[in-house]
């Protein structure tokens, strides 16, 4: 059953909660076998206040909230300006995340749903793009569901080590 959130464009106070949020769902996701000192080290430095607080001062980008009684429970972060290594689109949904008590409760449709309405006031049309990692079936299946197609395939690095993930572009692409 869907939950009722706003979706609204994030603001600077919003950098520490994102930033939890982020090491939150990341840790879950990729961090299987436990913390390592690399993962400990991206997660410190990659998805701290001051890179949020980066990334919601940046004029190419755009930060969407998820919040219920001014709680996050996901959010989006969007980027203007930045080609598609494998298609015509140059609007990047670099992430979207949502904490796993709010899954399948529309709220990751809403904040993608909102991605593309984001795409169509900077850039006139509502085509996205993105990259998921290959072993992300849940995260595949959604974006599948919603309309996404493989057009390719790019390398995460991590700790000298390389993931795959897929292209994925939004079918009006």
């Amino acid at each position: 059953m869907p939950l009722q959130a706003i979706i609204r464009q994030g603001v600077s106070s919003d950098a520490e909660r994102l930033s939890v949020l982020a090491a939150q769902v990341w840790l879950h996701t990729y961090a299987t076998d436990g913390i390592s000192a690399v993962i400990a080290r991206y997660v410190s430095s990659e998805l701290s206040v001051d890179k949020f607080l980066a990334i919601l001062a940046r004029e190419h980008s755009t930060v969407l909230i998820a919040e219920a009684d001014e709680n996050i429970l996901g959010y989006a972060v969007i980027n203007v300006d930045a080609p598609c290594p494998s298609g015509s689109s140059t609007v990047e949904l670099a992430s979207l995340y949502v904490q796993e008590h709010f899954i399948r409760k529309g709220i990751g449709s809403s904040l993608l749903l909102e991605s593309r309405h984001v795409a169509l006031r900077r850039v006139g049309g509502s085509a996205i793009w993105l990259m998921v990692n290959a072993e992300n079936w849940p995260a595949m299946a959604f974006y599948n569901r919603h309309g996404f197609v493989k057009t390719g395939i790019a390398y995460f690095e991590l700790g000298g080590e390389k993931y795959e993930n897929h292209v994925l572009v939004s079918a009006d692409a």
